[in-house]
């Protein structure tokens, strides 16, 4: 018989349990490395064919899995997930991220509370009889909320509903009162990693409601706290949420409102040797943020994933591209957390309503197709230095990524520094200083192209 002496808490269990194992069968079936499983803005448009609440631009035929022009009908909703479960057959998938934004993109006259939480009751039931045994950290985006965007700093009739289906996944009596409050918590995986699900949008430009408040649900003074905690026990942190700090590629402004960017870097930034990764959504796009020390090293990175719905925004001035469903597999070490891959996944939309079946393909993998050896800091740094040649293989790699393999829209220099910026600058005048150099530089490339 073998005996396992008392081991100090602090010696990570996969460790353990494959020296356990090898020692019992000569066969360890367990290991140091999991995966995480991220999804973001389902966008569920239960009007797609009838009355087209979210589409940005006419629709003359509607195809079976949607149209790029309009938010995921049920089809679309129900292939996803499906895929999301073939794509982790053979992985051992640790727990899912679901970063928000369930809810069409539609005028509030056309939702309610109702509404809003009815979608967010029946994904969470199609992940749940889906994923019956996996671990789901979720998060609210800000369409989610009714009215949109108006996230108020205290407890909601949407706040107490939507707990009611979460509340196994949360499983903490008091993580619940820190939902109640302000839809944000804290939990601990199985493997040791601390989960830092925050409550993004109260910071968002697009909430009126906290626009003048230094810390809506006291968000940031619990943020605070959980990471000193965590500094304190030697735990190692990823934070997750659906609008992320920094700049937006788009515009060139902050998602939050700056005083709210400014401390939410700052706080980061303090506890950069205890976050291990940062997970968003929000903005419909493959991209990254880098957060840079004093010094100037890369100490963190924050990973955007792509979204479900192909619905391409449109506004008097502007036009967003085309772009695929997407979900994204990342590989990570359980003992330190570290980052080690990512696995892009899209499903061609043109090509799959023309065949009337679900096209689902890996986009790229990171450590094969970015040149990068692991999405460390200092490896996203080293990709993000690498395209700043707007004609080089990694910019126009990760412009076609960026839209899930979609068609690749024409780039000038304006639209390669915005890009670009966009990796390394999280405060906008940082940006706007990045923007103006970064051009006049592009601009010389691409001339010399001609």
């Amino acid at each position: 018989m073998h005996v396992i002496p008392r081991i100090l808490s602090k010696m990570a269990f996969p460790t353990l349990c494959a020296l356990f194992l090898l020692s019992l069968t000569r066969i360890s079936v367990c290991t140091s490395e999991g995966w995480i499983l991220h999804v973001t803005d389902f966008h569920w448009d239960r009007t797609y064919t009838n009355r087209d609440l979210s589409c940005n631009g006419l629709v003359n035929t509607h195809g079976l899995y949607g149209d790029y022009w309009c938010d995921s009908p049920f089809s679309l909703i129900d292939v996803t997930i499906k895929a999301m479960k073939n794509a982790t057959q053979g992985k051992d998938v640790d727990f899912m991220l679901w970063t928000g934004d369930s809810v069409l993109h539609t005028a509030d006259e056309n939702l309610s509370i109702d509404n809003n939480v009815g979608i967010l009751t029946n994904l969470t039931n199609q992940l749940q009889q889906t994923f019956p045994t996996m671990d789901v950290y979720a998060t609210y985006g800000n369409h989610d909320y009714y009215p949109n965007n108006q996230y108020p700093p205290h407890n909601n009739e949407i706040y107490n509903r939507t707990l009611e289906h979460w509340r196994n996944w949360i499983n903490d009596s008091a993580q619940e009162t820190n939902f109640l409050k302000g839809a944000y918590y804290t939990v601990k995986t199985k493997y040791g990693l601390r989960i830092l699900a925050l409550n993004t949008n109260l910071y968002y430009t697009s909430d009126k409601v906290t626009a003048n408040m230094s810390d809506p649900a006291d968000q940031f003074v619990w943020m605070e706290s959980v990471l000193k905690q965590s500094r304190r026990n030697h735990e190692m942190v990823l934070v997750t949420g659906h609008v992320p700090p920094g700049v937006a590629a788009e515009g060139g402004n902050t998602w939050f409102y700056q005083h709210f960017n400014t401390r939410m870097v700052h706080i980061l930034q303090q506890y950069s040797d205890v976050i291990i990764g940062l997970h968003f959504g929000h903005e419909h796009a493959d991209t990254f943020r880098i957060f840079y020390g004093h010094s100037g090293q890369p100490e963190m990175a924050l990973y955007i994933a792509p979204s479900v719905t192909p619905w391409r925004y449109k506004t008097s001035s502007a036009t967003g591209p085309k772009h695929n469903p997407s979900f994204r597999l990342i590989k990570y070490d359980r003992t330190t957390g570290r980052h080690l891959d990512l696995v892009q996944y899209y499903m061609d939309l043109p090509e799959s309503n023309k065949q009337n079946r679900p096209i689902w393909a890996i986009a790229y993998t990171a450590t094969t197709d970015m040149g990068i050896p692991d999405l460390s800091p200092r490896s996203m740094d080293n990709f993000a230095t690498r395209t700043k040649n707007p004609n080089g293989p990694e910019f126009q790699n990760h412009l076609k990524w960026r839209n899930a393999n979609a068609e690749v829209m024409p780039c000038d220099a304006l639209c390669h520094s915005l890009i670009y910026c966009n990796y390394m600058k999280l405060h906008e005048h940082e940006y706007k200083t990045c923007l103006r150099d970064t051009q006049q530089y592009t601009a010389s490339i691409l001339g010399k192209r001609k």
